[in-house]
């Protein structure tokens, strides 16, 4: 009992002796491993679905957190060390691969080039926040014919707990561990503006209370060099609620719209919101390229007391009958335990882009937007792209305080129907592959990451590669310990 009592006042004494001052959470996959962790030994109860997240969620979420051993506790302070990471006023960072990698992207690998050198500037306050972050690449993964880019970098302000950011951020839409049908981050981050709310509260009336915890995250961007119809619009709305503490079920929509040479009336875009004419056979000019899919996650902690949870999502193409429809689909499970007070998770995932489990070249593809739902030719879905089907198992274990590996072991089918648009896996192809990931923390905020891989292609044979990452405080006092 004395243990437990002085874990919440080291908890809670961490947390009020740390003032973070970002708005945003951007993608980081052992930040959302640490938090899915949690939620699955019940400490905490806080959506991963969308992303980025909100700093004042997970600050919510820590506050009411329970606490019971100290392998909680060390999980707990690996997340407080990301979220002061983040909060660094300057940082430098530094990446370099031995070669590209050519096995599909997971969620938050953010290089997109062999060799990159960054420094990122942050600062706000309660209401507000902002960082740049500045980019210079060498042989880049996708070609976006710039040397140079302020990828990652943002400004947010918030009123009434809703946050409005206007910046080029990643975006990530679902459970899944590997890829999103709808809204992955393999393609590089759509310019835009993202509103969503700061804290994910309940309705407080007793009509919509049942709802439980709810999120919305709304977006409206311009895509990069989309040659098909230039300064093509991506817009975007995803709804999620937790009605019951072991549900959380969401719903997710994206558009294409408007650009060079379309209608960007207001007219046309509530043509293309409402889906009245859209290509489903109704012989009118399609107004719009749309995604639309539904996903949820089912933690069987608040019920039956097992770190367990099983997740899905499914995503149509066009539309019928008011519904999505030529699916796309994604299945999966994940598990958190502990061993000799070492903090693990396991998960397995499935994913399927073909349409209803057929080949025939109709996902992220259309009639008048010809280069797909791709920016750049890489997707703004799943990584793999269309027609492709992809089987993962993978896992994540912290050794100690200062050292943690993650990997996958994964097979894919990529690109079956050989459409040329998919600049990530342009030919069809079979790949089986390796990815590890050692993570040495030098100083609680100083992260090192060396990543290793190694695939065996049916087109390009055996391959691997190794990287080398490092960000680094720029601070006066980062050498104390």
């Amino acid at each position: 009992m004395f243990v437990k009592k002085s874990l919440y006042i080291a908890l809670f004494s961490a947390v009020s002796a740390t003032t973070f001052a970002q708005g945003l959470v951007l993608n980081d996959a052992n930040l959302r491993t640490d938090l899915n962790w949690l939620n699955q030994q019940g400490v905490i109860q806080i959506s991963t679905s969308t992303w980025p997240l909100s700093g004042d969620e997970i600050q919510h979420a820590l506050s009411q957190a329970k606490v019971s051993n100290n392998t909680q506790q060390k999980v707990i302070n690996s997340v407080l060390n990301v979220l002061q990471t983040d909060n660094e006023t300057v940082k430098l960072g530094l990446h370099a691969d031995t070669d590209i990698k050519t096995i599909p992207q997971t969620f938050a690998d953010n290089q997109k080039s062999q060799y990159q050198a960054s420094v990122e500037f942050n600062a706000g306050a309660e209401n507000w926040d902002a960082k740049l972050r500045i980019n210079a690449e060498k042989d880049p993964l996708i070609d976006h014919g710039h040397d140079a880019n302020v990828e990652g970098s943002y400004i947010a302000g918030k009123l009434w707990n809703q946050w409005v950011v206007a910046g080029q951020i990643p975006t990530y839409w679902g459970s899944g561990h590997d890829g999103s049908l709808i809204r992955g981050d393999a393609s590089r981050p759509v310019y835009g503006v993202t509103a969503q709310r700061a804290v994910q509260n309940a309705f407080e009336t007793k009509w919509l209370s049942w709802i439980g915890p709810w999120q919305y995250q709304a977006f409206a961007g311009q895509l990069d060099d989309y040659k098909a119809v230039p300064d093509a619009k991506l817009i975007g709305l995803r709804l999620t609620a937790r009605p019951f503490p072991a549900l959380e079920i969401g719903a997710s929509r994206a558009i294409q719209w408007g650009g060079d040479g379309r209608p960007e009336s207001l007219s046309s875009l509530w043509d293309a919101f409402t889906g009245r004419k859209d290509n489903g056979g109704t012989g009118k000019v399609d107004p719009s390229n749309q995604i639309a899919g539904f996903d949820g996650r089912l933690s069987l902690q608040p019920l039956l007391d097992v770190p367990v949870s099983l997740y899905g999502q499914f995503v149509g193409e066009d539309e019928a009958g008011g519904l999505p429809a030529k699916y796309m689909y994604l299945g999966g499970v994940d598990f958190s335990s502990s061993y000799n007070n070492m903090p693990y998770q396991l998960y397995a995932e499935w994913a399927d882009t073909r349409t209803n489990g057929e080949i025939r070249s109709i996902s992220y593809t259309h009639t008048i937007y010809k280069d797909g739902y791709y920016q750049h030719g890489f997707p703004l879905g799943h990584a793999i792209g269309g027609d492709g089907q992809i089987y993962s198992v993978g896992g994540d274990i912290r050794f100690d305080v200062i050292n943690r590996l993650s990997g996958r072991v994964l097979y894919t089918k990529v690109n079956q129907s050989n459409l040329a648009i998919n600049n990530a896996f342009p030919q069809q192809d079979t790949l089986k592959g390796l990815d590890l990931t050692w993570t040495h923390y030098l100083k609680p905020t100083i992260p090192l990451k060396v990543n290793g891989w190694v695939s065996d292609s049916d087109l390009n044979g055996r391959d691997g590669g190794l990287s080398v990452g490092v960000e680094i405080p720029l601070e006066k006092n980062m050498f104390r310990f």
